[in-house]
């Protein structure tokens, strides 16, 4: 019985394929023409075309999708400022437009690191998307931790600030690791030559936010101002890091091709 009901489902299979087939052919009337050899092949090569096509339209919405959340972390962060109150309130007002700047560096580094970071690769994965939620996710932590900032500076809001602009340090980095790797495949050459690179970034990186962050605890009236050193200097650095990675690698390349 078992067999017989195997027989039918393969039956059923192999007409709804060739249904299909059918339908391609009529929408694609010169593959009709050919061989089943050659059908087979640029059917399975037109197949993999259409496929690298939605996975650019997937990039090109969800680096929109990650602009769109930028957009409304910076709207809420310059919302969160309070209206002076008086000539007392001044001081208060500007600490706070003080503070918005600082977060306002801060995401706009994170969105051309960002942006960087996709311009290497026309494609994404699965495994992309998720972590590029995780890092959306995390920059939108950012007004909560400004609005902290703002009303009470102090020990505590420092602390978390500085923790969640090193996650997100973090994941960005781990988000550019990912696409370099893909991007590579069948490199592995450039990719350990780009590693070595990346992790003197990452760590250099870390090491000036983890020190900050205990600047900024010790001295909260004060030290929330040097998170603001955290994206400039990894702005500088990375931009500093990708031309000695061209010319290195170009000089590599070069002495190569002379041997």
């Amino acid at each position: 019985m078992k067999y017989y009901q195997k027989m039918s489902e393969s039956n059923e299979l192999s007409e709804a394929r060739k249904e299909l087939e059918d339908e391609f052919l009529q929408s694609h009337p010169r593959f009709a023409q050919m061989s089943d050899e050659e059908r087979m092949y640029e059917m399975k090569k037109h197949a993999q075309e259409e496929d690298k096509i939605a996975k650019q339209k997937l990039r090109n919405h969800l680096e929109a999708f990650s602009d769109g959340i930028i957009a409304v972390i910076i709207t809420i962060m310059l919302l969160e400022i309070p209206m002076p109150n008086g000539t007392g309130g001044y001081w208060t007002f500007m600490s706070a437009v003080g503070i918005f700047l600082v977060s306002f560096i801060v995401v706009a580094n994170f969105w051309f690191n960002h942006h960087q970071t996709f311009a290497a690769t026309e494609e994404v994965t699965e495994s992309i998307i998720i972590q590029d939620f995780i890092f959306t996710g995390l920059l939108s932590l950012i007004p909560l931790l400004t609005k902290w900032a703002m009303v009470a500076p102090n020990a505590y809001s420092s602390l978390n600030y500085g923790i969640v602009l090193l996650l997100i340090l973090v994941q960005q980095e781990a988000l550019s690791y990912s696409i370099t790797k893909e991007r590579c495949k069948g490199k592995p050459k450039y990719f350990n030559f780009w590693r070595k690179i990346w992790m003197s970034r990452l760590s250099f990186t870390l090491i000036i936010n983890i020190i900050i962050t205990i600047i900024a605890v010790c001295f909260p009236l004060y030290g929330h101002w040097l998170f603001v050193v955290v994206p400039v200097f990894n702005f500088f650095f990375r931009m500093v890091s990708n031309r000695n990675q061209r010319n290195q690698f170009g000089d590599h390349v070069e002495g190569t091709m002379n041997d």
